[in-house]
């Protein structure tokens, strides 16, 4: 049994890492508003248009996973397989910040096409203008890519703010969207290695219902900030990807691009 077991997660991992790069993956609790003491459990997710399937817990494929609340920050292990992959006590009253970084994947494209798609999805125009010219018959272009993830649940009454974790590419809400009245203002900066990007594309999607689901791409103005009105009773998935070339001829498989994947959900209560 144990044997059956750990080849049907393996095949469900290799799954996942074949169709990864091209989804979003975000952090889905169980719970955005549990009572101090409760058990919440923690979905690794990955779809598209914030609906998707679970991952399990892998070791191998976990560079950081944790939480940080009043009382500091506490690693979350599991064993392999668990799905959900990770769960927690709600044990302090605040805002409580869930952080999960991958260890880096490769992916192989051998039709440009492919990347083109990618590339137009996630705002990259001058990659696109490159790789619409000719291309050699065997093409093969390989891609490294990261996942940093941030969940933001509140526990009790609001308070506490979202914070810099320390992610390479990391999405910061400048206010906590628990507190009310609903923000009207809101904002979320884009960070990579702790600085402002500036001009960078965030897909914000907005959850009221599993059939109803608001998609929208706003660019960051200089400063690295998006802007919008939340509205009452949603769940908000907000993702943003860098894509840079890797200037490293000897670099692992030979990658000539890096992508670093960031997101960032919450829900906002009822009014």
């Amino acid at each position: 049994m144990q044997i059956i077991t750990y080849l049907a997660v393996n095949l469900l991992v290799g799954l996942v890492s074949l169709h990864s790069n091209a989804h979003e993956f975000w952090m889905e609790p169980s719970d955005f508003q549990p009572r101090v003491g409760d058990k919440v459990t923690i979905d690794l997710v990955i779809g598209d248009n914030f609906e998707g399937f679970s991952s399990p817990y892998t070791p191998d494929e976990i560079a950081a996973f944790g939480l940080i609340d009043a009382a500091g920050t506490t690693p979350i292990t599991g064993r392999f397989g668990d799905m959900p992959a990770g769960q927690f006590i709600a044990a302090q009253a605040g805002l409580s910040l869930l952080y999960h970084q991958t260890t880096p994947s490769y992916v192989t494209y051998t039709k440009p096409e492919k990347f083109i798609s990618f590339a137009v999805e996630k705002g990259f125009a001058d990659v696109v203008a490159y790789y619409k010219k000719p291309q050699p018959k065997n093409f093969r272009l390989v891609e490294k890519y990261s996942r940093f993830v941030k969940s933001l649940i509140m526990v009790g009454p609001a308070s506490g703010q979202d914070q810099l974790v320390g992610l390479e590419m990391e999405l910061v809400a400048l206010k906590n969207p628990y507190q009310q009245p609903v923000s009207k203002e809101f904002s979320v900066a884009v960070y990579e290695s702790g600085v402002p990007l500036p001009r960078a594309q965030v897909t914000v999607f907005i959850r009221h219902t599993p059939r109803d689901i608001e998609k929208k791409i706003i660019m960051a103005d200089s400063q690295g900030r998006v802007h919008l009105a939340l509205l009452p009773g949603r769940q908000y998935l907000f993702d943003s990807v860098k894509l840079k070339p890797i200037k490293d001829a000897g670099s692992r498989k030979n990658a000539q691009w890096e992508s670093l994947w960031a997101s960032l959900t919450f829900a906002v209560p009822d009014e």
